[in-house]
C-alpha cells in the first residue's frame, strides 16, 4: 500500500511538473520560430488604403467606459503613447471611412502579430487560431473576429498556467493600461477599459462591436477553467485609430 501511494504521488508530481514547466519549454521553443516568421511577414507586407463598409448589424459596445476614458487623447495616454514610440491618438471619426486594407489571416498556427501589455508582463507572438494545437504555441487570435487594428472586436486568448502561460498575470491589467499589437499593417495601440470575470457560456464578449476593440481572454481562477477572465481595450492609436474608432454609447 505504501509503495502504491508513493508511486502515485511521484506520478502526480511528474504530471504537474510537466504541465507547469515542460510545456512552457515547448511554447518558448515555438515562440523563437514564430517571432522570426512574423518579422518576415512584416518585412514583405504590402499595405493599401481601401474603403470599408461596416456591417449595419453591429451593436454598440455593451459596457460603460470608466470616467476619463471616454475621450482618448488625455495627457496620461499621450505620455504612454510617446513612451511606446507611437504617434498621438487621433480623435474618433464622425463616420467610418477608408481603413488600411484588411490583411489576410495567416494559416492556423502561423504568426499573426506581437502583443505587449507591460503591466501584466505580456510580450508574446500571437498565432492564428485558438484550438489546442495553436494555444500550445502561444496566445491565439480567434478566427471570425476582427484582426487587430481593424473595425470590430479582435479577440485573443491564451493559457494562464501551461504552455508558457502567456496570460498568467492578465489579472494585473487595469483601466488605462496600454496594450500594443504589431501586425503587418503596423502597431496598433489599445487602452484597457474594463476587466471582468464571466462564465464560459457568456460568449457575447467575443462579439463584434462598432469601433475598434481588443478583448483578451483566459481561464479563471488559476488552475481552473470554471470561469473566464476578460480584459477589454479600446483602439486609441496606430494607423487606423482615427478612422475606425466610433462614438461610444
Amino acid at each position: 500500500m505504501g509503495i502504491a501511494l508513493l508511486s502515485t504521488g511521484v506520478l502526480l508530481g511528474g504530471f504537474v511538473a510537466y504541465q507547469l514547466w515542460v510545456t512552457g519549454l515547448f511554447a518558448q521553443g515555438a515562440q523563437d520560430g514564430l517571432r522570426a516568421r512574423l518579422d518576415e511577414r512584416i518585412s514583405t507586407a504590402a499595405v493599401d488604403l481601401v474603403p470599408f463598409a461596416p456591417d449595419p448589424g453591429l451593436a454598440p459596445f455593451p459596457i460603460a467606459l470608466p470616467a476619463g476614458l471616454a475621450s482618448p487623447g488625455g495627457a496620461d495616454l499621450a505620455a504612454a503613447l510617446e513612451a511606446a514610440g507611437l504617434p498621438p491618438a487621433t480623435p474618433p471619426a464622425a463616420a467610418w471611412g477608408a481603413v488600411l486594407s484588411a490583411e489576410v489571416p495567416p494559416p492556423a498556427g502561423d504568426a499573426l502579430g506581437r502583443i505587449r501589455l507591460p503591466a501584466a508582463g505580456i510580450d508574446w507572438t500571437v498565432v492564428e487560431g485558438v484550438g489546442p494545437a495553436e494555444l500550445r504555441r502561444g496566445a491565439g487570435h480567434m478566427p471570425g473576429t476582427a484582426l487587430p487594428g481593424q473595425p470590430g472586436n479582435a479577440v485573443i486568448s491564451g493559457h494562464r498556467t501551461t504552455y508558457g502561460a502567456p496570460f498568467e498575470r492578465l489579472d494585473r491589467a487595469t483601466p488605462g493600461d496600454l496594450i500594443t499589437v504589431t501586425t503587418t499593417t503596423g502597431t496598433h495601440a489599445y487602452q484597457v477599459v474594463q476587466s471582468l470575470v464571466v462564465a464560459p457560456t457568456e460568449i457575447w464578449v467575443t462579439g463584434q462591436w462598432e469601433g475598434g476593440w481588443l478583448t483578451l481572454t483566459t481561464c479563471h481562477p488559476r488552475l481552473s477553467a470554471r470561469q473566464r477572465l476578460v480584459v477589454v481595450a479600446r483602439l486609441v492609436g496606430g494607423p487606423n485609430a482615427g478612422l475606425v474608432v466610433g462614438e461610444v454609447s
